[in-house]
């Protein structure tokens, strides 16, 4: 059977993706997938051909929730618990204390995680925090989490995990603050909440202003799915959006000097981090 898409509307609905949010998908790998979406929700939509889904797609979605839905569909949402862990490390032994002695001390500590997915790198930081345990016992810090895909921000809000997704945390963080279910584990009740979730599309500059000023913005593993213009200007984005003196972490196959020159790269032991 012969998708609706056919490889024409392809690079067509590719080149509104790209624009209204930067991420670049290819033939080779994404057009099975991105096919398989439009023939399954053109059926739910009572839309026989690939050209009224795009009409109602880029004139018909006023309030955005079918882009949201096309979004949910082609991003991919992979991760776990203490992923890249030195990284975290770096945060609470170098970066927060760095900015403690700096900053106010009546002003929040503020972190950016983007994208955060199901939740797993907004609350390893989390947990890394209320390990260490002394800076977090005389100054607030906020941590804020965010997605384009709404159903991954849902997720994250439940504080319900799979088994292979804690599945680096050592064992003794493990049961002090999860609980174990018959599908997984559960954050304690102490630790729901402590992550302000929130559905934010990085090229959307409204919505960015909207978050605030940040001290620290993880951003890992988001910046190679964007081409060369798209790269650089969310790394604008996030420099406007750090106080001074404030941090920005990428994939460790991710290299901020490569995209612009505005930051200033430092290593903490093996951990790159650049700095506003």
């Amino acid at each position: 059977m012969a998708y609706l898409l056919s490889h024409e509307n392809f690079a067509k609905i590719c080149e509104f993706i790209y624009r209204k949010s930067g991420i670049h998908l290819e033939l080779d790998k994404h057009y099975d997938k991105l096919a398989r979406y439009i023939d399954k929700r053109a059926a739910e939509l009572g839309i026989e051909n690939f050209r009224k889904y795009f009409f109602k797609l880029r004139f018909e979605d006023k309030d955005g929730l079918e882009f949201q839905e096309l979004m949910n569909a082609v991003t991919v949402n992979e991760t776990y618990f203490f992923r890249e862990k030195d990284q975290f490390e770096a945060l609470v032994n170098f970066i927060l204390p760095e900015l403690d002695k700096t900053m106010p001390k009546n002003r929040p500590l503020r972190i950016l995680s983007s994208p955060c997915s199901t939740g797993e790198e907004p609350y390893s930081m989390i947990l890394h925090i209320v390990e260490e345990a002394k800076l977090v016992e005389r100054r607030d810090i906020e941590v804020v989490g965010i997605d384009i895909d709404s159903t991954v921000i849902e997720k994250a809000k439940k504080g319900k995990f799979t088994d292979r997704s804690v599945h680096a945390i050592p064992k003794n963080i493990l049961n002090k603050w999860f609980d174990k279910k018959n599908l997984g584990y559960q954050l304690v009740d102490d630790l729901m909440g402590s992550v302000d979730f929130q559905v934010a599309n990085v090229f959307d500059k409204a919505q960015m202003r909207k978050l605030g000023k940040f001290d620290v913005i993880f951003s890992r593993n988001m910046l190679i799915y964007f081409d060369d213009a798209s790269r650089k200007e969310v790394a604008m984005t996030f420099y406007d959006m750090l106080n001074p003196k404030g941090y920005v972490l990428l994939g460790h196959a991710e290299y901020m000097s490569r995209i612009v020159s505005v930051f200033d790269a430092k290593k903490v032991d093996k951990t790159l981090i650049y700095q506003k």
